[in-house]
This record gives C-alpha cells, structure tokens and sequence, in this order.
C-alpha cells in the first residue's frame, strides 16, 4: 500500500501500475475486509489523479491542434488573393 509520508504524486504509468496491483488484490478472495476497504480508497484517490492528468494532457493536445489565430498584418498570401480577384482571363 501507499506510504503516507509520500506526498509526491506518482506519474500516470505508476498510477496504472498500481490500479492493476489494486485490482489483482481485490481480487484475491483472502484479501481482508479491512485491506479492501483501504486498497478501495487507494484506488479512488489513483483514479482521480489519472482522470485530471488525463484532463489536463487533453486539454495540452487542444491547444496544439488549435489554429493559431490570425494575425492583423495580411501575409503576402492575403495580398496575392486579393489581386486574383481583379484579374479575369474571360
């Protein structure tokens, strides 16, 4: 079980790791009631902690893939557009 004098959060992979080691316990049917009870609060706590890291790492992927906004000098892009619009071959 965790050591409560650890207050450094683990890492997403340490917390899956545990999440499993968790599961596997509770599993065991000579688990004690009162182990399960605390590997059950351990494992909501680990949860938590992955849903907001996972939370966050979503909202970090948002941002990347976000068009960039646009700027308030036209590029020469912009320039070339708006003389194709004057010139016609017809």
């Amino acid at each position: 079980m965790a050591t409560k004098g650890n207050t450094k959060a683990p890492s997403f992979e340490q917390a899956a790791a545990r999440l499993e080691e968790i599961v596997a316990l509770m599993d065991n049917p000579s688990t004690g009631m009162e182990d399960m009870i605390a590997l059950a609060e351990e494992g909501l706590t680990l949860l938590r902690s992955s849903k907001k890291m996972l939370a966050e790492a979503e909202l970090k992927i948002r941002k990347l893939e976000a068009p960039e906004p646009a700027s308030a000098e036209p590029g020469p892009a912009a320039g070339l557009e708006e003389a194709s619009d004057d010139f016609s071959l017809l």
